[in-house]
């Protein structure tokens, strides 16, 4: 009877120590999942179908979320297999805006002819943000959505000089906006400048200010053509809700000098 009463001492002890061991590792893991958050970094995976591309040699892979951008370049053996995996990490917080549910993102690739870098094809995507982990992506695969582009598309128009993006953004409904930022991208290269909002509302009839962005270069990739793809992305906290960053976008229609588009 006495070994009994020690042995469930023992026993009860260990269950004891048990629970305490657990409530320890469950209370280790949640502060380094916070620091973790806190460490305030996102990603955007972009996997991109090779299957309908002829032998890629090399790829520019542009990414924009929360008003940042980044841009990768994928080369042999990246290339080897039916998928290639392009992956950018970026900041929750910046100067103008914090990143949120729905805030949205966009992520272009780029096949070049790997001896001349000029481009072949690209295909375009948007996506809804989750700031707090892995945002995957699918490109190049599909047919055509709504928010941009799934297969890889070729560009036969004519060249496009020096030409000057106008970006519109209605403010009507966000009067109380101050620092905004504002991304264009085409034709892989990206522009992006932040302005102060108040004072081109006053500037403004009919609360809405537009930003032009002049890309007086060629790009790297081949000159600038009708059917290329372009986006606007405008960001700041006074956007939300619903997002604070919202990006559109379109395919150029004309050769002329200036290109309208809305951002939101």
């Amino acid at each position: 009877m006495y070994i009994f009463q020690i042995n469930q001492k023992i026993l009860f002890t260990l269950i004891v120590l048990s629970l305490t061991l657990l409530t320890s590792s469950f209370f280790l893991t949640n502060i380094h999942s916070n620091q973790a958050t806190a460490a305030g970094k996102f990603t955007v995976e972009a996997k991109i179908n090779l299957q309908k591309l002829n032998n890629p040699n090399k790829l520019k892979v542009v990414a924009s979320a929360n008003g940042d951008n980044e841009t990768k370049y994928l080369t042999g053996n990246e290339l080897n297999s039916n998928t290639a995996t392009a992956s950018f990490e970026f900041n929750q917080k910046n100067d103008v805006v914090t990143a949120g549910n729905r805030d949205e993102y966009f992520v272009c690739a780029y096949d070049l002819n790997a001896q001349t870098d000029q481009m072949k094809s690209y295909s375009c995507l948007e996506g809804n943000l989750k700031p707090n982990g892995k945002n995957t992506i699918s490109i190049g695969s599909g047919h055509a959505v709504t928010l941009s582009t799934g297969s890889f598309h070729t560009v036969n128009g004519g060249e496009i000089k020096n030409p000057i993006i106008r970006v519109s953004i209605p403010l009507s409904d966000r009067k109380d906006v101050k620092d905004l930022k504002v991304v264009t991208m085409i034709k892989g290269e990206i522009e992006s400048k932040t302005v102060d909002a108040q004072k081109l509302l006053k500037e403004s009839n009919d609360n809405t200010i537009v930003v032009p962005f002049l890309f007086a270069k060629t790009p790297e990739i081949g000159p600038i053509q009708q059917g290329d793809l372009l986006f606007a992305c405008v960001s700041a906290n006074e956007l939300n809700p619903p997002e604070g960053t919202e990006c559109e976008h379109r395919v150029t229609s004309h050769t002329f000098h200036t290109h309208n588009i809305v951002a939101r």
